[in-house]
């Protein structure tokens, strides 16, 4: 069976994960660029030019503190850009092995999907009311609604998804939606 490659984006707090949750409960096949750049963030030679770029405070132990980077670059846009550019090929490196192994439909959760190029079958944006996001990320994180906003206002809204799922109501009605947008792929291969 051919590979497809199914992107799940959207801002900080918008529910990407619960549509992966609600997926993967399916018995879908799921990753989480997250959980890989998590690997990248302890490996030596990418720690060492990040605290090139941003100073010794940005890792601990050996891993990158990722919290500590995220309220230094999200104030700060060429910094962001040159902590991408270090940060976000490895992953993409990472992902491409991962899927090498990989047949079906895979979903992938991914929170910046510009932050390297890929040959996406699908993008589903998934969004919802900025209310519900502070809401959301400043109980899950522990930060500051000005955190949230510093980082909502750097994040690009998602160019020409290929299906938007909104994330307003209760759990019922996402999947629901995402039903709907799962149908509509699988019904590509009749």
């Amino acid at each position: 069976m051919k590979r497809r490659v199914v992107a799940v984006t959207g801002f900080i707090g918008s529910g990407k994960s619960e549509v992966i949750n609600i997926l993967r409960g399916w018995g879908y096949k799921t990753l989480n660029c997250d959980d890989i750049a998590k690997d990248v963030a302890e490996q030596k030679e990418v720690v060492d030019k990040v605290v090139e770029l941003l100073g010794a405070q940005c890792a601990d132990n050996g891993k990158l503190d990722r919290r500590y980077i995220r309220e230094v670059v999200f104030f700060d846009e060429a910094l962001l850009q040159r902590y991408q550019a270090i940060f976000f090929g490895e992953v993409r490196a990472r992902l491409c092995d991962i899927l090498r192994k990989m047949e079906g439909i895979v979903f992938v959760e991914i929170a910046v999907l510009d932050a390297f190029s890929f040959p996406w079958e699908e993008v589903w944006c998934v969004t919802s009311d900025r209310a519900q996001i502070l809401q959301r990320v400043t109980a899950r994180d522990g930060v500051s609604e000005e955190n949230v906003n510093a980082i909502l206002s750097l994040q690009r809204k998602c160019d020409a998804p290929t299906r938007t799922i909104t994330n307003n109501g209760t759990l019922f009605l996402l999947q629901q939606q995402v039903a709907q947008a799962l149908n509509s792929l699988l019904s590509q291969d009749e």
